[in-house]
Parts: C-alpha cells; structure tokens; sequence
C-alpha cells in the first residue's frame, strides 16, 4: 500500500474537473443563477428518506459482518474522548492498515483532511452511533473516506460530516467525502454525507476507470458542489439515492454526469428510483460533452423512476459546443418515468443534442408550480414533444 500523501497527491492529479469546463457549465446555467441567491435549505420529507424496510436486509448484513472484525476503538489513545473534539486520524489509518474487517467505533471521532484510506479485500461497518466529522482546514482538496485503486471493498452505513460550515479557505472545490477512483468490486450501504467542500461522493479514475461499484440507499445533504459527481465508471448501479440541498458552486447537482476528458467512461450505469430535492440549482445534469474526442464514445445509462422536487432545473442536459470538433457520441440514455415537480425550470438543453448519444424520456410526470423559469425553454411535456421531434432526444 502507497504512504497516504503520495495517494492523495495521485488521487487529485486526475480528479479535479478542469477550469474551462466548470467555467463553460458556469455559463451555460447562468440563466436559473438567481436561485442560488435565494436559496434556503429545506428539511427532508420523510416520503424521501430511506425506510427501515429498505435498510433492514443491510442492518442484518451489517451486523453478521461484525462478528470478528477488529474495533477500530481499540487502536485508540488511552483516555481518548467520545464527542468528535479529538483529531484520531493517524490511529484509526493504523488500526484499517493493519486490519481487513474493521468496526469504526460507535461515537463521533474527528479526522483531518488527509482522510482514512481503505484497501483491498476488506469490510468495514460504522455503528448506530458512528461518525467521522472534518477538521476545518483551508485546503482545496479532500476525501474523507478514501477508496483509491482498491478492490472488493464493502462499507456498511458511513456517517460523514464535511467541514463546508467551518472551512477556512474561499478557494476549489474538490472536498469529497468519499472518493472512489480506480476502485472496482465496491459496495457501499446506507451512507449519509453531508456538508462536503466539493462532492458528496465523487466516482471517478485513475490510470484505470472505476468499474462494478454498488451504492444502496445514499443520502447526500447540503454538499457544495454535487451530491454525487460520476466521472468515470464501467458498471454503476445506484438503488435509492437521495441528494438534496447541494448549494454553493457549480454545478450544484444532485446528481451530476460529469466526464472530465476522452480518456473517461459512462457505461453499464443503472440508477433506480433517485429522488434528488431542493438542490439550487440542478436535480440531475449530463454534462457529457467533456468524453467526446477522436475515438468513438458510448454513453449506456438508464434512469429509473427520477422524482425531483422542488430543484431549480430538474433535468438538464448539456449537448455539445459545436458540430465539427470532435466525432459524435454513441450509445442509448434511458430516463424512464421521471417525476418532475415544484421547479422554475422543468428541462433545461443546451448545445447540440445531435452530436451525443441517442437518450429516450419516457412517461414524462411534469407538474410544475413555481414562478420564474426561463422563457426560452420548454415548461411542459407537449412543448418537450415538438422541440425535440426531429433530435437525438426523444419524449415518449
């Protein structure tokens, strides 16, 4: 295993999205820019929560998998204190390194932003009353949980706190709470992370792209730049997950689509049944134009049951800058049975659709009550149905 700085340093050579790409999406979104100055978080609906029935097989999985593993509460100081005050990073990385199953002990425990870093062939569980909070710190580029060019992995019900309401720097926005990058064979129960720099979860490569990575049940709150940023993946499959209140900077997603260059990967991706709620200004974007290059790229994604509410724009699709710099994206991106609700701009398409991969809408649920959407775009599903007749985009 690398001394955790060089995977640190590694990690954020390839992660960081490029500056003309989060300033072009800057642009492109400018025109819902006054709902970031309004924006007020919004308590979670319970109807969007995870349900006990829905963690339940979890719980039990969880809790067979404790029997024999290592209590990280063991690796400890003496006389170590319960109420998250105390930075116990340096032990609780000893305690992983020299452990395959841990169990994180069942109370708040603070670390810094050099993160803990998983590894290969392990299980690690958080208790009822597990935690892990960041120290503030004025640094640009974090992971709290680390699982870098790892494999067969499984985290049961992390709890993070980002440090986004006591960092001390004003600059990037690369604070992840959990960052997969080049990892496959990844499961991940029930995580809640909240309060992010950057991105709640962060899912991207390295020299290699992440492949077959399971997320069930995540719920991503108040992150300020995503709640769930997918990068580079061969083989996703997202069950449940709820991303709400992202404020703070672009693109401020729920869920957001994000390929930094040609070398990156969207494939075998299947997210079933994601509510995204009250984010500022995005429920769920593709902005895919970034993977297009010399080499042919395909793009398989299928969405199943989206519900956004109350998001600025539910569903927006940046196409491409132009027709001529680069071949045309291939591929099929299936939304299927989208609820979209309480919105000031129901769909948002910028660029050139046609250069993209073929994506389908079907059985489109708009209602949409708010004021001030952009009069430029289409606000209802007949309008959706005659601008995109004749384009790789298709309302059903």
């Amino acid at each position: 295993m690398q001394p955790k700085h060089k995977v640190m340093k590694r990690f954020f050579r390839f992660t960081p999205i490029k500056l003309f790409t989060v300033s072009f999406v800057a642009l492109a979104v400018f025109s819902i820019e006054a709902c970031e100055a309004q924006f007020k978080t919004m308590a979670i609906p319970s109807q969007y929560q995870p349900s006990s029935a829905d963690l339940a097989v979890y719980k039990q999985q969880s809790a067979a998998a404790k029997s024999g593993a290592y209590d990280l509460t063991k690796s400890l100081p003496q006389g170590y204190v319960t109420d998250g005050s105390v930075d116990y990073t340096k032990y609780l990385q000893q305690g992983i390194n020299s452990n395959l199953n841990v169990v994180f002990p069942n109370f708040p425990v603070l670390v810094n932003h050099t993160g803990l870093a998983l590894k290969s062939n392990s299980t690690v569980i958080f208790g009822d009353n597990s935690k892990l909070i960041l120290s503030p710190s004025d640094v640009a580029n974090y992971q709290i949980l680390t699982l870098y060019n790892i494999q067969n992995v499984k985290v049961y019900f992390p709890v993070i706190q980002g440090d986004r309401k006591n960092h001390n720097g004003t600059t990037g926005e690369w604070g992840m709470g959990i960052g997969i990058t080049g990892a496959s064979n990844i499961e991940i129960y029930g995580p809640k992370i909240s309060d992010c720099w950057g991105d709640g979860i962060y899912i991207g490569r390295t020299t290699k792209t992440s492949s077959n990575i399971k997320i069930y049940s995540a719920v991503l709150d108040h992150n300020r730049r995503n709640g769930i940023s997918i990068v580079s993946v061969d083989g996703l499959t997202m069950e449940n997950p709820l991303a709400c209140n992202t404020e703070g900077t672009d693109p401020m997603a729920g869920i957001d689509f994000e390929p930094n260059g040609g070398a990156d990967v969207l494939s075998n991706i299947v997210i079933n049944n994601p509510v995204t709620f009250n984010n500022s200004k995005i429920g769920m974007a593709f902005s895919i134009w970034g993977m297009r290059g010399k080499i042919d790229k395909d793009a398989n994604i299928t969405i199943k049951n989206h519900i956004d509410d109350h998001s600025g724009n539910a569903f927006f699709y940046y196409g491409f800058r132009d027709n001529n710099s680069a071949n045309s994206m291939n591929g099929h991106i299936q939304i299927i049975n989208p609820t979209w609700k309480n919105n000031k701009v129901t769909f948002k398409n910028l660029g050139h659709p046609e250069n993209g991969p073929k994506i389908d809408f079907s059985n489109v649920s708009i209602h949409n009550n708010r004021s001030g959407g952009d009069k430029d775009q289409p606000d209802s599903l007949d309008k959706l149905k005659r601008n995109f007749r004749n384009a790789k985009i298709a309302f059903h």
